[in-house]
């Protein structure tokens, strides 16, 4: 996991004159609106801060490393009780497990909590993660990190823990991050999280075409053709289904542990599927299955 920066001690001492103070602002500032993030000048800056010198001190001087301990929180949080997500691979080839990071992150937050107040507005999302960081507040806490130090790798991560009820408001905030995403690399991480929506109202074809451009922008990536290869299925094109499970085939081998995290996730979202659209899955399956690599047909065992 990637190391965190190093936090100024003073950071303590200006966060416990912020919460002590009434004018402060900064406390507030996650509970704006979400769409006023995906807007220009959202950025929290010190001379945006009407509250105190110690807050705008803060903003000016120290809101990199908050916002990187919140967005290192939403992150374990999240990958507690993911809702159809693949979880993403560490760089030692093991899939990412938020226990790993949860105890490194409570040690380096609990100097400030034991310094906050216990009714400090603007810490409690970390003192609520003393004991533990809960998956229901992932949202909070991107939010609070998009308020620090706006990034659109956070914009990405607050629209991907929208709930799925909500999945074409999703929707719409990925289209807007496409247009304009920086570093361009999350371009595809957008598409992916786009398609899983797409997918979850329906629109099947739109959701194959945003996988097929995911994996035309990051091509050593398998998981958007883990799920063109089980959309083309479903869509019961034989021959879009096989080239697919021979592309993923280049990019992953029968034990990867990513195939078999898809494969229970699939196994999942197939519950969620109309008998018709069951049936034509199982249908392109049983056709081309003689034909598919190992590989794909680890996937096609999420039907069994």
């Amino acid at each position: 996991m990637k190391t965190l920066p190093e936090i100024d001690p003073e950071i303590r001492g200006l966060l416990e004159e912020i919460v002590a103070d009434p004018r402060s602002s900064l406390r507030l500032v996650p509970r704006k609106p979400l769409k006023s993030w995906f807007e220009s000048g959202e950025t929290v800056r010190a001379r945006d801060v009407s509250g105190t010198s110690a807050e705008r001190h803060l903003i000016e001087a120290h809101r990199e490393a908050l916002a990187q301990l919140f967005w290192e929180a939403a992150k374990i949080a999240y990958w507690k009780a993911p809702v159809m997500s693949h979880r993403p691979m560490n760089t030692d080839g093991q899939l990412y497990n938020p226990a790993d990071g949860e105890s490194a992150w409570k040690a380096r937050a609990e100097p400030m909590i034991r310094m906050a107040r216990d009714d400090n507005a603007c810490l409690r999302l970390l003192h609520e993660g003393r004991e533990g960081l809960d998956s229901r507040a992932a949202s909070s806490l991107a939010r609070a990190s998009l308020s620090l130090a706006p990034r659109d790798r956070t914009r990405c991560f607050v629209v991907h823990v929208i709930p799925w009820d909500q999945s074409r408001t999703a929707v719409v905030f990925q289209r807007r991050l496409l247009l304009r995403a920086r570093p361009s690399a999350l371009r595809s991480e957008i598409l992916l999280a786009l398609g899983a929506r797409l997918c979850s109202i329906g629109l099947f074809e739109q959701a194959r075409e945003a996988y097929r451009s995911s994996s035309r922008l990051a091509p050593g990536s398998p998981h958007a053709r883990f799920s063109a290869f089980n959309l083309s299925c479903l869509l019961g094109e034989d021959a879009a289904a096989f080239e697919e499970g021979t592309e993923l085939a280049r990019l992953v081998s029968p034990g990867d542990p990513r195939l078999s995290d898809v494969r229970d996730l699939l196994r999942d979202w197939s519950r969620t599927l109309a008998s018709e659209h069951r049936k034509t899955l199982m249908g392109t399956i049983a056709r081309v299955s003689n034909r598919l690599p190992e590989a794909a047909l680890v996937l096609t065992g999420a039907y069994e």
